[in-house]
């Protein structure tokens, strides 16, 4: 699952949900673009001359060479360049078997009432 953190000192120029299709072909997951999650996260202060740093989290795969992730990385630069910012991307490859998640759990409905409160302490 692709996790894309894009930090970025001024508003995009453009809304996430926009690049996510984009960004989805790039990754390779077009075909299942819900593994895919991109963030815009604002960015108060840091080093460095470019509007925008993306940090990139992915799965190792076997068709992910050197070669295709670098691909995917200046891909990724230039599709947030084309929308008027300067950035740079970092990409950090992982291990599936060490990776771990919660399962989903929605919310109780408002018919549904808790019996005790979770937070309180017995």
């Amino acid at each position: 699952m692709p996790l894309v953190k894009i930090f970025s000192k001024q508003p995009l120029k453009v809304p996430v949900s926009m690049l996510h299709t984009t960004l989805a072909k790039i990754w390779g997951v077009s075909t299942t673009p819900e593994v895919l999650k991109v963030l815009n996260l604002p960015l108060f202060d840091a080093s460095g001359y470019e509007d925008v740093f993306v940090d990139i989290r992915a799965k190792q795969k076997v068709e992910r060479t050197a070669e295709v992730l670098q691909d995917c990385c200046q891909q990724t630069a230039d599709l947030l360049s084309q929308t008027g910012h300067s950035c740079r991307v970092r990409l950090e490859v992982y291990e599936p078997s060490l990776q771990f998640t919660a399962p989903r759990k929605r919310p109780p409905s408002t018919r549904e009432k808790l019996t005790t409160n979770p937070f309180q302490e017995e």
